[in-house]
């Protein structure tokens, strides 16, 4: 048996190491899931929806040429059931009227107001309040990214949670309830993290979601699942190993005081979402009381963001995460296999090197490696065939798994036509997208590599219920 073959088969064993390990955290993820819905009643949340000691959040909201989404997300964000909470967008220097739209739809008034700056950002123009919303605060200043502008609006905040969502974000009404509730019932936790489903497909009016249907297009259903899979599931199982390494941007609710001791999300991050939440757990594990900070996962707590339903904009945006991937495992390499740093070194951190940042190329290089075979005769036709039968039967097992267990929760298909859409998106997965999404992160790999730090381009935004555009950096 030559070499070739030899690195094959070591390429297949990698594969089927890699859904293994998916599956477990799967598995690992619903088991936690039925464990948290036995430990809930609905009285908790009707206790914290009406009592004035629940923990009072700001609700902050970076935006960047989003005129024609904002409105919506922000009425959204007004309807939430929340005690206590305050609304703070930041218009990072948006040059498509955004502030303009924002005092007309909000009757907004420029005010004095100022606030305690722990963290340096870029220089805030003005500061505005609504007529109509004693909780609402607008922020105009000095563009960024996105990072500075959560810094910015932590600077003016007024209360002890901070919950950042994205600018193209929907939440279901009772999301802060579910997501504040492990901060008071436990004093040693730091930050929570939720649920980011695909937004494309629902119907929303004056911010209330009316209906939840999927995506139309096979590329937005192909993200459906992979969100089901990926950053539902999987990332319950990541929690439970305390290997929580990637709270996304678009749901995240942390102390303020944590917030600020860790400096806040990196200005010059590629994806600041990834690289703030591997600093937060280094942060926390270089505390005196380690045991006084932990991360958790509400599966109950729903954000909707919109994604890529054109094949341009979804390579950039792919292209961008892998680069922000490799650039967040590079500055904290220190983590790596560190017993310091307990399952978050010693699991999570190589588990994200081997089978995230390095995954696109060791598939990709099995392609090509079967090609070779093929064609010096080293394997026959029948042994290629059947490897390949088996990478698409493991990815199509490890979806649908994923998929079923959805099923069983609120998330649910609303009807059994867009269940089959699923079951199709599952079986077509593999037919091609799959290998198009590894060439895409194979080349962010490689442009990383080679100093490519840029945000790559820009994402057009249809909204909901609305045919209008904008973009965001």
């Amino acid at each position: 048996m030559n070499t070739i073959h030899i690195l094959l088969w070591l390429i297949l064993a990698y594969y089927i190491t890699l859904h293994a390990i998916y599956l477990l955290l799967v598995l690992l993820g619903a088991t936690q899931v039925r464990r948290y819905h036995r430990g809930i009643t609905f009285a908790e949340f009707r206790r914290i929806g009406e009592s004035p000691l629940s923990m009072p959040v700001s609700l902050i909201i970076p935006c960047y040429n989003e005129s024609a989404i904002i409105v919506e997300t922000i009425s959204n964000a007004l309807r939430l059931n929340y005690p206590q909470f305050e609304v703070i967008v930041v218009s990072d220097g948006s040059t498509d009227g955004s502030i303009d739209i924002l005092k007309k739809s909000f009757h907004l008034r420029r005010v004095d107001r100022f606030g305690r700056r722990q963290i340096e950002t870029r220089e805030i123009q003005g500061v505005y309040e609504s007529s109509d919303h004693s909780n609402l605060v607008v922020i105009e200043k000095v563009n960024g990214r996105r990072a500075d502008a959560i810094n910015a609006a932590v600077t003016l905040s007024r209360y002890p949670l901070l919950c950042i969502i994205d600018a193209d974000c929907v939440l279901e009404t009772d999301a802060l309830l579910h997501m504040a509730r492990p901060f008071l019932s436990d004093v040693s936790i730091a930050a929570v993290a939720g649920i980011v489903r695909p937004s494309n497909g629902l119907s929303i009016v004056d911010g209330e979601i009316l209906h939840n249907a999927l995506p139309k297009t096979l590329l937005g259903m192909n993200q459906e699942v992979e969100y089901a899979r990926s950053f539902q599931w999987a990332r319950i199982g990541l929690c439970r190993l305390k290997s929580m390494l990637c709270i996304s941007g678009a749901l995240l609710l942390i102390k303020k005081t944590l917030f600020e001791e860790v400096g806040g999300p990196w200005p010059q991050a590629i994806t600041d979402d990834i690289e703030f939440t591997m600093r937060l757990n280094r942060h926390i594990h270089d505390r005196e009381r380690k045991e006084h900070a932990r991360l958790v996962f509400v599966p109950d707590a729903v954000c909707y963001t919109e994604i890529p339903e054109k094949i341009g904009q979804y390579a950039s945006q792919r292209n961008r995460w892998q680069r922000g991937t490799i650039q967040a495992l590079l500055r904290n390499a220190s983590m790596i296999f560190n017993p310091r740093y307990g399952m978050t070194g010693l699991f999570g951190m190589p588990f994200f090197v081997v089978f995230e940042a390095l995954a696109a190329i060791v598939e990709l290089s099995a392609w090509i490696l079967m090609v070779v075979c093929l064609v010096l005769g080293i394997a026959s036709g029948f042994e290629i065939i059947a490897m390949i039968f088996l990478a698409y039967i493991l990815g199509v097992f490890l979806s649908l798994t994923a998929v079923l267990l959805t099923e069983s929760t609120r998330l649910r298909a609303v009807n059994w036509r867009d269940f089959w859409r699923l079951i199709l998106a599952i079986l077509l997965d593999n037919l091609g997208f799959h290998q198009f999404h590894l060439i895409i992160r194979v080349i962010g790999t490689f442009q990383y590599l080679f100093g490519r730090k840029d945000l790559g381009a820009v994402m057009s935004r249809n909204g909901i219920n609305s045919s209008l555009t904008t973009q965001a950096p």
